[in-house]
């Protein structure tokens, strides 16, 4: 392990240990996380999905240039193809995921609004 993956773990549990009760260290009970979705969680997902695959490639381009994301994009790569290596990239990075969340409020961005929207909607937790 190195030592920003360590940094990125205890930031996760920090999170979670503020979003919990405050309550005595000796009392604290860790249990796996259910990472089963409801059905209604998993129509509304792919209802985003959908949603997102209907993007326009130069409009995803532009959000992976713009957030300088590490993302190797080919010119025969199709928008969905594009939407599932940016998707991929956040699920392994999740400093640039809180990155994307906190800016899909920014005015400033130079990407689409509309697509900032959609990408914070189905990034919030």
């Amino acid at each position: 392990m190195k030592t920003h993956e360590l940094a990125r773990s205890l930031e996760v549990l920090a999170k979670a240990l503020r979003s919990a009760p405050d309550i005595d260290i000796n009392k604290l009970k860790i249990e796996e996380p259910n990472e089963i979705m409801k059905p209604d969680e998993i129509k509304i997902g792919l209802s985003h999905l959908v949603a997102l695959s209907r993007v326009d490639k130069q409009q995803w381009i532009n959000l992976i240039s713009e957030y300088k994301f590490p993302i190797e994009l080919r010119p025969r790569d199709a928008s969905r193809d594009i939407l599932g290596k940016l998707l991929r990239f956040l699920e392994s990075n999740p400093e640039a995921r809180t990155r994307l969340e906190r800016s899909t409020t920014n005015s400033n961005s130079k990407s689409s609004p509309e697509l900032l929207k959609a990408l914070g909607s189905i990034l919030k937790e």
